[in-house]
Protein backbone atom coordinates (compact mmCIF):
# COMPACT_ATOMS: atom_id res chain seq x y z
CA UNK A 1 0.00 0.00 0.00
CA UNK A 2 2.86 2.34 0.85
CA UNK A 3 4.43 1.77 -2.56
CA UNK A 4 1.15 2.61 -4.30
CA UNK A 5 0.88 5.84 -2.32
CA UNK A 6 4.43 6.78 -3.29
CA UNK A 7 3.70 6.15 -6.98
CA UNK A 8 0.46 8.15 -6.78
CA UNK A 9 2.28 11.02 -5.07
CA UNK A 10 4.99 11.06 -7.75
CA UNK A 11 2.40 11.11 -10.52
CA UNK A 12 0.54 13.91 -8.74
CA UNK A 13 3.75 15.93 -8.41
CA UNK A 14 4.49 15.52 -12.13
CA UNK A 15 0.97 16.64 -13.07
CA UNK A 16 1.21 19.68 -10.78
CA UNK A 17 4.59 20.63 -12.27
CA UNK A 18 3.18 20.39 -15.79
CA UNK A 19 0.14 22.47 -14.83
CA UNK A 20 2.36 25.12 -13.25
CA UNK A 21 4.51 25.22 -16.37
CA UNK A 22 1.37 25.56 -18.49
CA UNK A 23 0.15 28.46 -16.32
CA UNK A 24 3.38 30.39 -16.88
CA UNK A 25 3.30 30.10 -20.67
CA UNK A 26 3.10 33.43 -22.45
CA UNK A 27 0.07 34.02 -24.64
CA UNK A 28 -0.50 35.27 -28.17
CA UNK A 29 -3.80 36.56 -29.60
CA UNK A 30 -4.66 37.07 -33.26
CA UNK A 31 -6.77 40.00 -34.44
CA UNK A 32 -7.81 39.08 -37.97
CA UNK A 33 -7.00 35.95 -39.94
CA UNK A 34 -4.92 33.35 -38.14
CA UNK A 35 -1.91 32.24 -40.21
CA UNK A 36 -0.61 28.72 -39.59
CA UNK A 37 3.01 29.79 -40.14
CA UNK A 38 2.73 32.47 -37.45
CA UNK A 39 0.90 30.13 -35.10
CA UNK A 40 3.60 27.47 -35.55
CA UNK A 41 6.33 30.06 -35.00
CA UNK A 42 5.03 30.76 -31.49
CA UNK A 43 3.77 27.31 -30.55
CA UNK A 44 7.23 25.86 -31.13
CA UNK A 45 8.51 28.46 -28.72
CA UNK A 46 6.05 27.32 -26.03
CA UNK A 47 3.61 30.21 -26.44
CA UNK A 48 -0.09 29.58 -25.92
CA UNK A 49 -2.44 30.76 -28.67
CA UNK A 50 -5.32 32.37 -26.79
CA UNK A 51 -8.74 33.47 -27.97
CA UNK A 52 -9.96 37.06 -27.90
CA UNK A 53 -12.06 36.12 -24.87
CA UNK A 54 -8.81 35.72 -22.90
CA UNK A 55 -7.46 39.07 -24.05
CA UNK A 56 -6.96 40.51 -20.55
CA UNK A 57 -3.83 38.42 -19.93
CA UNK A 58 -2.39 38.51 -23.42
CA UNK A 59 1.36 39.06 -23.80
CA UNK A 60 1.47 39.59 -27.57
CA UNK A 61 -1.14 40.80 -30.04
CA UNK A 62 -0.67 39.92 -33.71
CA UNK A 63 -2.81 42.04 -36.02
CA UNK A 64 -3.13 40.36 -39.41
CA UNK A 65 -5.86 42.64 -40.79
CA UNK A 66 -5.84 46.42 -40.34
CA UNK A 67 -7.87 48.92 -42.34
CA UNK A 68 -6.66 52.46 -42.91
CA UNK A 69 -9.41 53.81 -40.64
CA UNK A 70 -8.38 51.41 -37.86
CA UNK A 71 -4.76 52.48 -38.24
CA UNK A 72 -5.55 56.19 -38.20
CA UNK A 73 -7.76 56.05 -35.11
CA UNK A 74 -5.20 54.04 -33.13
CA UNK A 75 -2.37 56.35 -34.22
CA UNK A 76 -4.38 59.40 -33.13
CA UNK A 77 -5.12 57.84 -29.74
CA UNK A 78 -8.85 57.71 -30.54
CA UNK A 79 -9.72 53.99 -30.60
CA UNK A 80 -13.40 53.19 -31.17
CA UNK A 81 -13.91 49.49 -31.86
CA UNK A 82 -13.22 46.77 -29.31
CA UNK A 83 -10.16 45.60 -31.24
CA UNK A 84 -8.78 49.14 -31.51
CA UNK A 85 -9.21 49.66 -27.76
CA UNK A 86 -7.46 46.36 -27.05
CA UNK A 87 -4.50 47.31 -29.25
CA UNK A 88 -4.23 50.81 -27.79
CA UNK A 89 -4.44 49.44 -24.24
CA UNK A 90 -1.60 47.07 -25.08
CA UNK A 91 0.52 50.04 -26.12
CA UNK A 92 -0.34 51.82 -22.87
CA UNK A 93 0.78 48.78 -20.89
CA UNK A 94 4.07 48.56 -22.78
CA UNK A 95 3.22 45.17 -24.29
CA UNK A 96 4.12 43.87 -27.73
CA UNK A 97 1.93 44.44 -30.78
CA UNK A 98 2.90 43.05 -34.18
CA UNK A 99 1.22 44.13 -37.41
CA UNK A 100 1.40 41.86 -40.45
CA UNK A 101 2.60 44.08 -43.29
CA UNK A 102 0.58 42.27 -45.97
CA UNK A 103 -2.56 42.57 -43.82
CA UNK A 104 -2.46 46.37 -43.68
CA UNK A 105 -4.79 48.11 -46.14
CA UNK A 106 -2.10 50.76 -46.55
CA UNK A 107 0.26 48.14 -47.96
CA UNK A 108 -2.24 47.24 -50.68
CA UNK A 109 -2.91 50.92 -51.48
CA UNK A 110 0.69 52.00 -52.01
CA UNK A 111 0.57 51.69 -55.80
CA UNK A 112 -2.79 53.40 -56.34
CA UNK A 113 -3.21 56.16 -53.74
CA UNK A 114 -1.92 59.69 -54.50
CA UNK A 115 1.56 60.43 -53.18
CA UNK A 116 0.36 63.27 -50.93
CA UNK A 117 -2.21 61.01 -49.28
CA UNK A 118 0.32 58.20 -48.88
CA UNK A 119 2.67 60.55 -47.02
CA UNK A 120 -0.08 61.36 -44.52
CA UNK A 121 -0.95 57.69 -44.05
CA UNK A 122 2.72 56.72 -43.70
CA UNK A 123 2.94 59.19 -40.81
CA UNK A 124 0.10 57.36 -39.06
CA UNK A 125 1.85 54.04 -39.64
CA UNK A 126 5.11 55.43 -38.27
CA UNK A 127 3.22 56.65 -35.22
CA UNK A 128 2.27 53.05 -34.43
CA UNK A 129 5.96 52.14 -34.56
CA UNK A 130 6.74 55.00 -32.18
CA UNK A 131 4.15 53.54 -29.80
CA UNK A 132 6.20 50.34 -29.80
CA UNK A 133 4.64 48.32 -32.63
CA UNK A 134 6.59 46.10 -35.01
CA UNK A 135 5.44 45.81 -38.63
CA UNK A 136 6.63 42.51 -40.06
CA UNK A 137 6.21 40.70 -43.40
CA UNK A 138 4.79 37.18 -43.46
CA UNK A 139 8.15 35.76 -44.56
CA UNK A 140 9.52 36.81 -41.17
CA UNK A 141 7.48 34.00 -39.58
CA UNK A 142 8.10 31.54 -42.38
CA UNK A 143 11.78 31.17 -41.60
CA UNK A 144 12.85 27.68 -40.69
CA UNK A 145 12.43 27.47 -36.92
CA UNK A 146 15.73 27.91 -35.21
CA UNK A 147 17.48 29.28 -38.29
CA UNK A 148 17.95 32.67 -36.65
CA UNK A 149 20.51 31.25 -34.25
CA UNK A 150 21.76 28.28 -36.27
CA UNK A 151 25.27 29.68 -36.61
CA UNK A 152 25.76 29.83 -32.86
CA UNK A 153 24.14 26.44 -32.20
CA UNK A 154 26.29 24.73 -34.83
CA UNK A 155 29.42 25.94 -33.11
CA UNK A 156 28.15 24.98 -29.66
CA UNK A 157 27.18 21.47 -30.75
CA UNK A 158 30.67 20.69 -32.05
CA UNK A 159 31.95 20.32 -28.51
CA UNK A 160 31.00 20.68 -24.87
CA UNK A 161 33.01 23.86 -24.58
CA UNK A 162 31.16 27.04 -23.73
CA UNK A 163 30.55 29.47 -26.59
CA UNK A 164 30.67 33.18 -25.79
CA UNK A 165 28.03 35.19 -27.64
CA UNK A 166 29.17 38.78 -28.13
CA UNK A 167 27.47 41.79 -29.73
CA UNK A 168 29.57 41.25 -32.86
CA UNK A 169 28.30 37.68 -33.22
CA UNK A 170 24.70 38.74 -32.57
CA UNK A 171 24.89 41.30 -35.39
CA UNK A 172 25.89 38.53 -37.81
CA UNK A 173 22.66 36.65 -37.00
CA UNK A 174 20.60 39.41 -38.66
CA UNK A 175 17.88 39.36 -36.00
CA UNK A 176 14.85 41.64 -36.09
CA UNK A 177 12.26 42.98 -33.64
CA UNK A 178 9.90 40.16 -32.74
CA UNK A 179 12.43 37.36 -33.15
CA UNK A 180 12.89 34.90 -30.31
CA UNK A 181 16.49 33.95 -29.56
CA UNK A 182 16.79 30.50 -27.97
CA UNK A 183 19.88 30.11 -25.83
CA UNK A 184 21.70 26.84 -25.35
CA UNK A 185 23.40 25.36 -22.28
CA UNK A 186 26.74 25.85 -24.05
CA UNK A 187 26.06 29.48 -24.97
CA UNK A 188 27.08 32.28 -22.63
CA UNK A 189 25.44 35.56 -23.62
CA UNK A 190 27.46 38.60 -22.55
CA UNK A 191 25.70 41.43 -20.72
CA UNK A 192 26.29 43.78 -23.66
CA UNK A 193 24.86 41.21 -26.07
CA UNK A 194 21.75 40.84 -23.88
CA UNK A 195 21.28 44.61 -23.81
CA UNK A 196 21.72 44.74 -27.58
CA UNK A 197 19.10 42.02 -28.10
CA UNK A 198 16.62 43.77 -25.80
CA UNK A 199 17.14 47.12 -27.54
CA UNK A 200 16.60 45.36 -30.84
CA UNK A 201 13.28 43.97 -29.62
CA UNK A 202 14.44 40.34 -29.58
CA UNK A 203 13.19 38.11 -26.79
CA UNK A 204 15.72 35.81 -25.10
CA UNK A 205 14.41 32.42 -23.94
Amino acid sequence: MDNIEIVVQKITDIIIQRLQKEEHRKTVVFIGKEYSSIRTYYEKRNYKIASLKDKSDTDIIIVTELTILNMNRIALGLPQTEDEVMIFQHFLNGKKVFFLEEGMELHASQHVAPRALLQVLENYKNQLVRYGASILPLKHFEKINGAINQEVNDKANKSDRKELLTVAKVRKLNLHAGDIFETDKNIIVTALARDYLRDLGVEIV
